[in-house]
């Protein structure tokens, strides 16, 4: 579902980084900066190195659409100062005028900003407020914000049905935080396909310990049939975030799967030059 995603505001479920980049590239290349540095946060959140850099590299240029009184250019200004831990009070600053204009993004982060006293006193209660309004608009992460506040009782008392409420609607919006929760509830409760589900969505999104949960589910056949090239294939993947901790595993597995099937799971993964050693090693 999440391949169809056109637009930055959405959250891109399952779109790899790769992909990210490339929109970003392509907004860069027509001048359309705001979508092109949208894209590229899209990717940094998802561990992006590639994705951090290109978006630093549109500052210089961000600034002055801020400084005409662009808001999303104030909203992404106010993002890299705050990634880089600089000029603090000027990004709240940024985000107080984007959140008074309305724009989403700029609500959800002035409430991260409010929350944690960052640039700014604390005022996590009306955190909350920004984070509920912005979900309502559609925002996955204001919404996942909130359910953990709900959760921790941060700016608002304990509230479980809270917490469920706004947890489900980031999980229905694809955030993968929200998702791999949603997989550990349903894995309580024993409902193990709806888990498993939860958890790919998750994985789909970059998120590394659903990656390697829903690897060791399909090994067993923990809420579903046996799969070694989808277990093999999540083992692999957390490789695109330079995380080898299921290599052992896809190597133990590998011994039991024809070449076809490492093939295609390296093929799923991404990851088909270590497909082929694990065929070597076999």
């Amino acid at each position: 579902m999440g391949e169809a995603v056109l637009n930055w505001h959405v959250f891109p479920e399952g779109i790899s980084i790769q992909e990210l980049l490339a929109r970003g590239d392509q907004a860069t290349a027509t001048g359309d900066l705001i979508s092109a540095g949208n894209w590229y946060f899209h990717a940094k959140r998802r561990g992006s190195t590639e994705g951090r850099d290109r978006a630093r590299g549109l500052q210089p240029r961000l600034e002055i659409l801020a400084d005409q009184g662009d808001l999303d250019a104030k909203v992404l200004v106010a993002g890299l100062l705050l990634e880089r831990g600089e000029q603090l009070s000027r990004a709240a600053s940024l985000l107080e005028t984007a959140a008074g204009g309305g724009v989403v993004e700029g609500m959800r982060e002035l409430g991260f900003v409010l929350a944690g006293g960052v640039g700014t006193a604390a005022d996590p209660g009306r955190a909350n407020d920004l984070y509920r309004a912005a979900a309502e608009a559609g925002d996955g992460y204001a919404a996942f914000n909130l359910a953990v506040n709900y959760y921790r009782g941060h700016g608002a008392g304990k509230n479980f049905r809270e917490f469920a409420k706004w947890l489900q609607m980031a999980g229905e919006l694809g955030i993968p935080e929200a998702c791999a929760v949603l997989g550990d509830q349903c894995a309580k409760k024993g409902l193990d396909g709806e888990s498993l589900q939860w958890y790919v969505r998750a994985a789909k999104s970059s998120h590394v310990p659903a990656m390697l949960v829903a690897a060791r589910r399909y090994r067993d056949g923990v809420g579903t049939a046996v799969d070694l090239v989808q277990a093999v294939r999540w083992l692999l993947t957390p490789l695109d975030r330079g995380n080898g901790d299921g290599i052992h595993d896809a190597i133990e597995l590998a011994s039991s799967m024809t070449i076809e099937q490492i093939r295609e799971a390296g093929q799923l993964s991404g990851h088909s030059d270590e497909a082929e050693l694990l065929i070597l090693r076999r």
